[in-house]
């Protein structure tokens, strides 16, 4: 019986010392606030200043909190004002992420002064950190938010690929490669209504009352015209219509992709072991040449 007892006991502690665990993760979750951030400094041909052009801030409680102001600072004694949300603050609600991008800035100022801060951004031994104005004072963002980038595993090993999608797109509609033409209809209410019209499309219905004609897709003046016959015959109902021809953006888009590149699938020796090898021997000659180049500057 007392060993019986003894395991009561134990069970006891054991579930209370659980229930007390979580209460206080629980009470850690929802008291006081943990922000995480990240942000970038960029350069652009259209400024002679380095700015933020990105901010990322998460929110990791349980808890929303309210944020009047984010600055960037630098050092001990200089904050650069990024975004001001005094009109209506920004409330990043519980494990949320407010991200934005920024562009480029004539310069900066301070008490009338026109401020050169390009050397202190780009010290890079100079701390730099995230600061809030929020509901519950000024919290500076301690921790970072790591992100992975495939660009950083393409330097170590040059055979890493990074295929981008190259859309096509109209008032927010996304065109694909098969779509011939585009259709800007205007209601009789004022809306607007894209119609893309793609290849073949002589072979579905892609108007309710009448089918295109393969006559009617040769160019856009033929589609232009019978989409006004359509018009005037009362099958299309529209107070103005417009017709595109999107092989004229297409080739717009694709002059710098000119050249035509079937990937394969490389095996692990050659991404692994040849790519690495590869890399080392473009990198080594890469800065033959910049030692080079750098000696014959010196003597002139």
């Amino acid at each position: 019986m007392t060993s019986v007892g003894n395991w009561y006991a134990y069970a006891a502690i054991l579930v209370s010392g659980i229930a007390l665990f979580f209460a206080i993760r629980n009470y850690q979750r929802k008291a006081g606030a943990y922000l995480r951030g990240a942000f970038c400094i960029a350069q652009s041909r259209a400024c002679d200043d380095r700015y933020v052009s990105e901010v990322v801030i998460e929110n990791q409680k349980d808890r929303a909190i309210s944020i009047f102001d984010i600055y960037l600072k630098v050092g001990y004694s200089v904050y650069i004002h990024i975004e001001s949300f005094d009109e209506a603050p920004l409330i990043l609600r519980p494990f949320e992420i407010y991200q934005k991008r920024f562009g480029p800035i004539e310069f900066y100022g301070f008490n009338m002064r026109r401020i050169d801060a390009n050397e202190l951004l780009a010290n890079k031994k100079i701390r730099k950190r995230l600061v809030l104005s929020t509901s519950i004072g000024k919290y500076v963002v301690s921790e970072a938010i790591f992100r992975w980038n495939p660009v950083i595993e393409h330097f170590e090993n040059h055979w890493t690929a990074i295929l981008r999608p190259i859309p096509s797109r109209f008032k927010g509609a996304d065109l694909g490669s098969n779509i011939r033409f585009v259709v800007e209809m205007i209601s009789l209410t004022g809306s607007s209504e894209v119609i893309p019209i793609g290849k073949g499309d002589q072979d579905i219905r892609v108007f309710k009352n009448f089918q295109l004609t393969e006559a009617s897709l040769k160019d856009k003046e033929a589609l232009e015209l019978y989409l006004l016959e359509q018009q005037i015959d009362g099958a299309l109902v529209c107070s103005d219509l417009k017709v595109y021809d999107v092989d004229v953006w297409r080739k717009q888009l694709s002059e710098n992709y000119r050249q035509h590149v079937s990937i394969k699938e490389d095996s692990f020796l050659r991404y692994h072991v040849l790519g690495r090898v590869g890399t080392w021997m473009s990198n080594w000659s890469l800065r033959r040449k910049n030692r080079k180049i750098h000696r014959v500057s010196s003597r002139q």
